[in-house]
């Protein structure tokens, strides 16, 4: 699709946070990982979104498969998925995410965001 934007933070006793940016590569998550090590948060762009007419249709950013198996190619200690609801051009949401962590094991590093009662 073109060059992905996708940004690393880090500091000295501080928690590096990986922002996946509008990324659908694994190949490109697996240079993360080798370059940076393990990543304490992954915000990670989800949702499946598609446009038919663009890209042949191939999804802009990551399935949940695709996002499990980022998380656990980072070694991510907490996945913040984002950017997976609210446009019409999105092909999975929540339900997906969240079984496609649990198939893999790591349901427990998923954060959703949850907000109690006030």
């Amino acid at each position: 699709m073109g060059q992905v934007v996708g940004f690393v933070l880090s500091a000295a006793d501080l928690p590096t946070v990986y922002v996946s940016g509008d990324n659908a590569s694994l190949e490109v998550v697996r240079e993360i990982a080798d370059r940076c090590g393990t990543i304490d948060t992954a915000i990670l762009f989800a949702g499946a979104p598609r446009i038919p007419a663009l890209f042949d249709g191939a999804t802009i950013v990551f399935d949940s498969a695709q996002a499990a198996e980022a998380a656990r190619i980072l070694g991510a200690r907490r996945v913040v998925p984002v950017h997976y609801d609210g446009w019409a051009h999105f092909t999975e949401g929540r339900a997906e995410l969240v079984a496609a962590f649990t198939a893999a094991g790591l349901a427990d590093r998923l954060d959703l965001g949850e907000v109690g009662p006030a």
